[in-house]
């Protein structure tokens, strides 16, 4: 079984007395009924399965009367189990498919007799946008009655789990990224070696547990079908052109994180007839490049007008980079050399798309929204990959994959704006240059929040410590 951090997240509101139902979001095979098994397994006396996806007969237990003893009812009778009990656990697996059960959710939070876990592969997406439900329904959310998570795809620590490196060498590491100290040789080269693994599997669990056991094979043929589910979902959760729209855009990302410009560019997106779009045309594919961030298969992140304090209200929400789910299935959708270009760290292929890619994933695992800045005129010229508040500092990152070792945008940032921290994430080791730049391996993107600092009377939330 892979260790997964989410595990603790279950366990803390399984102990907790509020009764919330447990609403877990994520992309399609990144591990959410697996885990919710487990946990079942290994907390309960007893618990029932819904999936509603493999079994949508099931959705006529929430037909007729909407009473937790109506559904209970119900559900012993179709299921044939007498042993659904207070106390017992419900779970709920692909409620997309069934937003009548997702409107009952409210309903088990107030009666309280039974723990509730709902998963959804989709419900990022908004109702009005999946095509198999009515436009204008009345919304299926129970605000103030559930708790939403969001689950992930393995992060690089749980890789490490994976791969057998202890909880005493990961803390280690921790330690000396905290505090800015460099790694001695064989554990930078070990960590690099592990992380250039990382980034050619990915972080999705069939993967990776083929990875590990040395099942090549079947972990190019898990990626193949990953992508092909992702294509389905999009066929299925899209209606009339919108799907040939968000396929496009989903299969354009590769290629247009291998430009030099970056921020996702609608005119890359073409006809039939391989003309490019006019303008009036091409705006129509922000709704559909919008989809894949909902549906989790995109991180974004969104253009400043300038990196100021707060970045939310600078964003330019219509200009943005879109950075794939999973720098794995990123490099298999490269090809082999690719594969083989990030794991000998081949300087002669470009690997920048591919390391800027697993910084974005490390940051969004992380809770960090990344944004980034470019200014392309006037004498202020600079790209600052990403842009982040690390706790209470603003920070700049830049990412190089390769032997340019000149960075002048990260040094020319504090000087045309008020910045706490500049970070190079590059390959080399832990140290701070004369001008004040802390250099981390890039491995050291997995544990930014190591790099929070205090500030005094304040937590990394901005609130008193002593409270208001």
């Amino acid at each position: 079984m892979l260790k997964r951090k989410i595990y603790r997240e279950l366990v803390a509101w399984k102990e907790s007395d509020d009764h919330k139902a447990l609403v877990i979001k994520g992309a399609r095979q990144v591990g959410k009924t697996f885990i919710v098994r487990e946990f079942a397994k290994d907390n309960y006396e007893h618990h029932v399965e819904l999936n509603f996806l493999t079994d949508p007969i099931l959705m006529r237990l929430f037909d007729g009367d909407l009473s937790v003893n109506g559904i209970i009812e119900r559900m012993s009778l179709i299921l044939h189990d007498d042993a659904i009990s207070p106390g017992c656990l419900i779970f709920l697996d692909e409620i997309q498919e069934c937003p009548k059960a997702r409107k009952t959710l409210k309903l088990f939070a107030e009666d309280g007799r039974y723990d509730v876990i709902a998963t959804g592969s989709m419900l990022g997406v908004s109702d009005s946008r999946l095509g198999i439900y009515k436009k204008g329904e009345p919304s299926t959310i129970g605000v103030g009655y559930e708790r939403t998570i969001t689950m992930y795809a393995l992060d690089f620590e749980e890789f490490l789990w994976a791969r057998g490196v202890s909880d005493e060498m990961i803390d280690d590491l921790r330690s000396k990224i905290k505090g800015c100290i460099p790694l001695d040789d064989v554990t930078y080269e070990m960590m690099m070696r592990h992380f250039r693994a990382f980034m050619i599997s990915g972080g999705m669990p069939e993967v990776v547990r083929n990875i590990v056991a040395g099942e090549n094979d079947k972990a190019i043929a898990a990626m193949d079908t990953i992508l092909a589910n992702t294509l389905g979902d999009i066929n299925k959760y899209n209606d009339g052109v919108d799907v040939i729209k968000t396929r496009r855009c989903f299969e354009s990302i590769p290629s247009q994180l291998r430009d030099t410009n970056k921020k996702f560019t609608f005119s890359r997106m073409v006809d039939k007839d391989n003309e490019r779009l006019d303008n009036s045309t091409k705006q129509k594919y922000y709704d559909n490049t919008e989809w894949l961030g909902a549906a989790g298969y995109g991180n974004f992140c969104y253009l400043l007008t300038e990196p100021v304090l707060p970045l939310k209200a600078n964003e330019i929400v219509d200009q943005y980079r879109i950075y794939l789910f999973d720098t794995g299935m990123l490099t298999h959708i490269y090809g082999p050399s690719a594969r083989v270009a990030t794991f000998t760290d081949d300087y002669r292929y470009n690997q920048g798309a591919v390391a800027e890619n697993v910084v974005a994933e490390c940051l969004m695992k992380s809770g960090i929204q990344p944004r980034c800045y470019r200014k392309t005129n006037g004498k202020n010229r600079m790209e600052l990959d990403f842009v982040i508040e690390l706790g209470l500092d603003l920070c700049v990152i830049e990412v190089k994959s390769g032997k340019d070792r000149e960075f002048p945008s990260l040094r020319k940032a504090s000087e045309v704006f008020r910045i706490d921290r500049r970070i190079l994430l590059e390959k080399g080791n832990i140290h701070v240059d004369e001008d004040g730049v802390e250099h981390y391996p890039l491995f050291a993107a997995a544990f930014i929040r190591e790099m929070i600092r205090g500030r005094d009377g304040f937590d990394e939330n901005g609130l008193p410590v002593e409270g208001i």
